[in-house]
């Protein structure tokens, strides 16, 4: 990642040169890499970034800047950037099209140009949000920018106020604060396939593309098929396309998605594919088994690390300096440990499998949505006189589990999409129960509810699980996964790759109707029935799982991160953002080691203390 950062539109109150120094100073330093920089009376930007990822062009008074792995599809501006590097492709295409230029360019990027003839600044990110870019408004006629909001924030004309809004985001939306929000009151995000233009003293945001969702597909199963195991196998040819077979390895959870990317990378690398997974010694989480039954099909040099609770803490507090906003997914502990084993076996760019599941409808909430849409069908007034009372009552759930588990299907199925999608702290506690007074001041909780109908409602023309699996492109996996893995991967030396979200196979889904990804409402049939004989037929039956960290179990049998978790909503009270009872009784079943399977919030607090404590 490491990044661009800069400023259009404004002086700064010391030597450009310092300022633009101490903004690149802020983003990641972890891989080695070169910054370039250019700066003037009115502007500034800069670059660090592994020279497999960035360029740095500039031509009269136009600077540009570019991250990532663009790809053009303009033949002319291909062969531009093949000989001077994308950023000069960049420029070409800008000198062309202005804004246009985004009918000529794909991959994964991060952008930045800046032209002073024309007082044009123009920034933007890749479609699927692989990258990032921040920006601030601190006066009139001035945008400051950077990948990350450390770096924004590095510039002296922009406050850090923390914002109670954000931190309210950050619980609601399941720890992470999404785009276009940032944790900063003065910063926002830009989310992806997203352009931020400004002239003439104005910034304007908006969208360059879209998830171009169908409902209709003129392919029959086994075409669709065979058009997605082709795109697939070519979106992973272009991932490893000029990187070195010997310096080349994959993740490999066992499920369906890595799985594939790493059976298709083995079949077009010369030598062995190096595969990397992480093993858990808690009954329920390890799927190592999964992960050697795809090593011995695909016959890769297969390399396994068993996390233990000791592995967290060091890990934990290192992912605090690494992420500029709090981010509590604590999968950020087995990637970061992944990826360094992959690093200390010699690699240099990692495989990921992340995107199939919001791409080709393999989230388990799609299928349980369906049951909680009968509940729709029950006559109103009787939903409203005898079932709602009876879910909120609490009197049957804490005797009888089945009345519990009633209770709970009845709370949830009578929230609305996307709101139940979420299993966030607010589906059984309210926030007056959670936030103190003062903070519920500062505090809107119908802006977060607007912002995910937002997202929810944005694709147009779209059915429903479309609209489920566009909110979790944005959420779930640009604001949450891609961040996880990208910058684990960072702080472990090592760059990622993602083929499922290469465009082609992007568009591709998006073409797919229900009916043919879900047929009888049956999880991710069709992937499976399409890698059925390429995959080993265990993970094509296997049940869904993931890549999480038995957290809960550690927190309650690790002394030392108990402790941990201890001190820090011991510390959070002083801060009054949320109520003394509420932070009481997590505190107290903390201690005796008796924390819950809903009681999750207690890392995410912590995460937000310790990440709040680093950033005094």
């Amino acid at each position: 990642m490491s990044g661009i950062c800069g400023w259009f539109g404004g002086g700064t109150t010391e030597p450009a040169e310092v300022a633009v120094g101490r903004m690149a100073a802020a983003l990641p330093q972890y891989m080695p890499g070169r910054s370039e920089s250019a700066c003037g009376a009115d502007f500034g930007l800069a670059t660090r970034a592994h020279a497999a990822m960035g360029s740095f062009a500039v031509e009269d008074d136009i600077r540009a800047a570019l991250e990532g792995y663009p790809v053009w599809s303009d033949p002319g501006l291909a062969e531009t950037a093949a000989r001077g590097g994308h950023a000069k492709a960049l420029l070409a295409a800008y000198r062309s099209k202005g804004v246009g230029l985004f009918e000529d360019l794909r991959g994964t990027f991060a952008l930045a140009i800046s032209d002073s003839t024309a007082r044009r600044l123009l920034l933007a990110i890749d479609r699927v949000g692989v990258q990032t870019m921040c920006y601030a408004r601190p006066r009139p006629g001035m945008v400051v920018f950077g990948s990350t909001t450390d770096a924004v924030r590095a510039h002296p004309s922009v406050g850090s106020t923390v914002a109670l809004q954000s931190i309210f985001d950050y619980l609601y939306f399941g720890d992470r604060i999404p785009a276009p929000k940032t944790i900063y009151a003065e910063q926002q995000k830009l989310v992806p396939g997203e352009y931020l233009l400004f002239e003439a003293n104005q910034c304007r945001v908006a969208p360059y593309w879209r998830m171009p969702y169908r409902s209709t597909t003129q392919l029959g199963k086994e075409a669709a098929g065979a058009e997605l195991r082709n795109r697939l196998r070519n979106a992973v040819a272009t991932c490893l396309a000029g990187e070195k077979a010997a310096t080349a390895g994959a993740f490999l959870s066992g499920g369906l998605d890595s799985s594939s990317v790493v059976g298709f990378a083995a079949g077009l690398l010369p030598d062995k594919l190096r595969t990397f997974t992480i093993g858990f010694p808690v009954e329920g989480f390890d799927e190592a088994y999964y992960a050697e039954a795809a090593a011995r099909r695909f016959a890769t040099d297969h390399r396994i690390y068993y996390i233990k609770p000791e592995d967290v803490i060091d890990v934990l507090h290192q992912s605090i300096r690494i992420y500029d906003e709090p981010f509590a997914n604590s999968s950020v502990i087995p990637s970061y440990h992944c990826a360094r084993l992959a690093k200390e076996a010699g690699v240099e760019m990692m495989l990921a499998g992340d995107g199939g599941d919001e791409l080709f409808a393999g989230n388990e909430r799609y299928v349980k949505d369906r049951i909680f849409d009968h509940y729709g069908r029950v006559p109103r007034p009787l939903r409203e006189a005898l079932l709602l009372p009876f879910a909120r009552s609490r009197s049957f759930a804490r005797q009888i589990r089945l009345f519990g588990r009633i209770a709970r299907y009845i709370e949830l199925a009578a929230m609305p999409v996307p709101e139940r999608m979420m299993y966030n702290l607010f589906i059984k506690q309210q926030p007056a129960e959670v936030f103190s007074a003062d903070a519920l001041g500062a505090i809107d909780p119908a802006a977060s509810r607007a912002l995910a109908v937002s997202i929810y409602d944005a694709p147009a023309d779209a059915g429903k699980v479309q609209r489920m699996m566009n909110f979790d492109l944005r959420v779930t996996l640009a604001d949450g996964d891609l961040r996880k893995v990208s910058r684990m991967c960072e702080a472990a030396g090592v760059r990622v790759r993602y083929p499922f979200l290469v465009d082609e196979v992007v568009e591709f889904s998006a073409g797919l109707p229900e009916a043919l990804l879900m047929p009888g409402g049956k999880l991710r049939q069709f992937y499976k029935d399409v890698m059925t004989g390429f995959l080993p037929d265990e993970i094509i039956n296997k049940q869904k799982h993931g890549f999480g960290l038995p957290y809960m179990n550690f927190m309650n049998t690790h002394a030392p991160l108990r402790s941990l978790i201890c001190d820090g909503l011991s510390d959070l009270r002083r801060r009054n953002y949320f109520r003394a009872e509420f932070l009481a009784a997590l505190l107290d079943r903390a201690h005796r080691g008796a924390l819950a399977s809903d009681d999750g919030i207690a890392w995410d607090l912590l995460v937000l203390e310790l990440w709040l404590a680093a950033r005094k």
